[in-house]
């Protein structure tokens, strides 16, 4: 009687056992484990305010294992790597893990790089340093640039002692080329040693500074003549004899643009509405931009005879 209760239910049992053998393998097909590499920022948990880590990865590569539908479904954002730090003191760590969390948990990681890394734990500190500028490239010709004002005039540093302590100055960097007329810009800042050897991971507050930057043109000495510049119409019956000026040349010190757009400098108009005799006149002459003039004035005789 058990013999053949037996070889009743041995068949079905060999049938569930294949029937659930093939459902595996159908569903592996229909859905395979496939592997898909990301990148993972690192974050540091847990680690006291009054120090700062150095050394930790900004980000790891991580290769996971997982379901095709899961995959497609799986970002960069939802894997989370971290260090937790609870523990540590200044000093340096060797070999400390890196922590990575799957979004899901029939998830494998398969890899990650780097797994550990050597930690050094500093105090943290606080300063401020002096912000001054530097200008690169080449401004056009003849021009020369010079600052008018950088604000804020200082900023302040925070990070690791190590660093801090040796941070002389806050640099800004600024671009002048083609520059023919002053600017304003937003920069950002470097911060440097001594030794004018740039710092890095330091936290700089702001960490932009505005800068007034003037262009200067180059000047220049030279003599031009003077132009008399008249209007109206004199009186019925006489006419304009004669112009002249004293000096008839005068001493110009301008941007080196004004002498080749200038080859004379015209003087205000004097008004000979109806005027029948000769004149004397001391005319102011016109002062260029930026520039002086010597004499500031000149005398012009204005010769007006009768007709008859």
């Amino acid at each position: 009687m058990n013999i053949t209760k037996l070889q009743w239910w041995l068949p079905k049992i060999l049938c569930l056992i294949a029937a659930c053998a093939f459902w595996a393998y159908v569903m592996n097909e229909q859905d395979p484990q496939v592997e898909s590499t990301y990148i993972v920022p690192v974050e540091v948990k847990n680690l006291d305010r009054s120090l700062v880590a150095i050394n930790v990865p900004t980000e790891i590569q991580v290769v996971v294992r997982m379901s095709r539908s899961q995959m497609i479904k799986t970002r960069s954002d939802d894997i989370k790597a971290y260090v937790d730090l609870s523990e540590v003191a200044s000093g340096n760590y060797a070999n400390i893990p890196i922590q990575v969390v799957l979004p899901a948990s029939d998830e494998t990681v398969v890899s990650m790089t780097p797994q550990t890394f050597t930690l050094t734990v500093e105090p943290y500190a606080v300063k401020s340093i002096p912000v001054t500028t530097d200008f690169f490239g080449t401004p056009s010709s003849s021009f020369s640039p010079s600052i008018g004002s950088v604000s804020p005039d200082t900023v302040t540093i925070a990070g690791a002692q190590s660093k801090v302590s040796i941070a002389e100055k806050a640099i800004v960097s600024i671009n002048i080329t083609g520059r023919n007329a002053d600017f304003y810009e937003y920069d950002n800042i470097g911060i440097v040693d001594a030794d004018g050897k740039t710092i890095t991971g330091l936290d700089i507050m702001p960490a932009q500074v505005q800068v007034s930057v003037k262009i200067t043109e180059e000047q220049k000495t030279g003599n031009i003549p003077i132009k008399v510049v008249t209007t109206g119409t004199v009186a019925e019956g006489h006419a304009i004899k004669k112009i002249s000026a004293r000096p008839s040349m005068v001493t110009v010190t301008a941007p080196i643009s004004f002498f080749s757009k200038n080859h004379e400098i015209k003087l205000s108009a004097i008004d000979l509405s109806g005027m029948d005799t000769s004149i004397v006149k001391t005319v102011e002459i016109p002062t260029p931009d930026n520039g002086i003039v010597t004499p500031a004035t000149v005398d012009v005789t204005i010769e007006i005879a009768d007709n008859n």
